[in-house]
């Protein structure tokens, strides 16, 4: 059993000092520990951020995911700005790196849970697989923050980022490893992308229903998945959740939670971060055919099988899109990734700043979670498996408590949740 402490001096302790997972991370990013701790020890919240942005920028570069940085940095913007209308809205800059971060301790730490998310990667090399999917469900499983008032045309300037992203000159940018002719290549592989499929901008369209169908459209998708040429049919294929991902997005973008139309962030975040990393996946398959040098450097340096786009890609995309939904109780056994990815977001109650009108009109009376009044340890349980024990006030025991409740099944036989 650990000495009790509050949750960041736990997380550290794993991180300065663990194995698997963390212990990877620590030899792969030079500081990694030492930067993680001048996290944890911000005391602002602009600083938190920009420490959170920091390291967040670290772990994506080294899992091939830079190019994802410039939206979560504008979702930062839009909330220090409270830009997003939201009227509970809380930061989601440093509360993802802080889910990316617990996610890797429970994976270490609570083996019934690793070993389910290890069974369902089913690779030799599971560890760093799951690094790879955790990062979607994670670090960027909020980036759709981008879209979320569309319909009242907020933000507009924002929206534009996205669709620049979608460009050959994007893309271009990522591409320094690869030699002139395989630079060559490329450009020419895009613009057949082009001209068979095209590539519609999603900013110019008129309301949240019409910027849902945009993102869903992937018709290049049906080359890497046979008869999938939309996102949220490709992410559920065929095993719908609930209400499943089609139905939720739309009744959001028709009503929202108080019958203002919203583009749903977890279903914006899988549909963005599938359509674009799917264009990466195609342009390899396609020079497989048409372009074999740039085929043969993809393969040395970035590694886009297409087995790795059906068995991770998917699934992370999947997790992200459904991390939202409620009325809905997801279990290990379902899908380990997606469990693992709401019982985190559900857990990460603490050092979050509130930018929300309903916090903000009543600041007086929040009472604002943060790390040192929320106690942890590494305990047994009664069958002498690891588990997470919490420790916290009432007020937040009854919010852990009641939301673990309604959308974690058997989250009590990985964490325990006392009163202080």
């Amino acid at each position: 059993m650990n000495t009790c402490s509050n949750i960041n001096s736990l997380l550290l302790r794993h991180f300065e000092n663990g194995g698997n997972a963390a212990g990877y991370l620590r030899g792969r990013i030079p500081g990694f520990a030492a930067i993680l701790s001048d996290f944890f020890a911000s005391r602002s919240d602009i600083e938190r951020i920009q420490k959170a942005e920091h390291l967040s920028e670290c772990i994506l570069s080294l899992t091939d995911f830079g190019d994802m940085i410039p939206l979560r940095s504008e979702v930062a913007t839009l909330e220090i700005k409270r830009m997003i209308a939201y009227k509970k809205q809380t930061d989601h800059t440093a509360h993802t790196l802080y889910l990316y971060i617990l996610g890797v301790w429970v994976y270490d730490n609570i083996t019934e849970i690793r070993d389910a998310l290890d069974a369902r990667i089913h690779s030799s090399k599971p560890m760093k697989l799951f690094l790879f999917q955790w990062t979607f469900a994670s670090l960027l499983h909020d980036v759709g923050y981008l879209f979320y008032d569309f319909d009242r045309g907020a933000n507009a300037s924002s929206w534009n980022i996205y669709d620049r992203m979608l460009s050959f000159e994007y893309f271009n940018q990522y591409t320094d490893e690869l030699s002139d002719q395989g630079k060559s290549e490329l450009e020419q592989a895009w613009g057949t992308l082009i001209k068979t499929y095209g590539m519609k901008e999603h900013a110019s369209n008129q309301n949240a229903k019409e910027l849902i169908a945009s993102l869903d459209q992937i018709p290049w998708l049906a080359d890497l998945i046979p008869g999938y040429q939309t996102g949220l049919l490709a992410m559920e294929l065929g095993e719908e959740i609930g209400p499943g991902l089609q139905r939720f997005a739309y009744d959001m973008a028709s009503h929202g939670y108080d019958g203002t139309p919203v583009v749903d962030h977890g279903i914006a975040s899988g549909l963005m971060l599938l359509k674009y990393t799917s264009i990466w996946y195609w342009l390899h398959k396609h020079s497989e055919t048409f372009h074999p040098q740039l085929h043969a450097e993809l393969n040395a340096k970035f590694h886009y099988y297409p087995h790795i786009f059906h068995k991770h890609v998917l699934p992370a995309c999947k997790a992200a899109a459904y991390h939202n939904l409620p009325n809905v109780t997801y279990s290990l056994e379902q899908d380990p990734l997606l469990y693992l990815a709401v019982l985190c977001d559900e857990l990460q109650i603490w050092d979050r700043f509130m930018s929300g009108a309903g916090h903000i009109d009543n600041w007086r009376m929040v009472d604002h979670c943060v790390a040192d009044k929320l106690k942890a340890e590494r305990i047994a349980s009664e069958w002498n498996q690891p588990m997470l024990h919490l420790m916290t006030s009432e007020v937040h025991f009854e919010k852990l408590v009641s939301s673990l409740d309604k959308r974690v099944l058997n989250w009590n036989k990985y964490v325990q949740v006392t009163r202080i």
